[in-house]
């Protein structure tokens, strides 16, 4: 799998994480809920992204690397 692959389906998993938890929020409102979406949802979302974000720019990286060893 190239990086450029799993930093698709990692974001792909992240976007039905956030969908789920979208879905669960209509359910589940009170004060928990809230706290843990400030205390797990929200961190690991931004940590999804920037772990997204860094596998897109090294596959990046990695194709000049090939491009010019070749």
């Amino acid at each position: 799998m190239s990086l450029a692959m799993g930093s698709a389906q990692l974001n792909d998993a992240r976007k039905a994480l956030l969908a789920r938890w979208e879905e669960l929020g209509r359910k589940w409102k009170d004060d928990v809920a809230g706290k843990f979406e400030d205390r797990f949802i929200a961190q690991l979302d931004r940590d999804l992204r920037d772990a997204s974000q860094a596998m897109a720019e090294m596959d990046s990286k990695l194709r000049k690397i090939r491009r010019e060893c070749e």
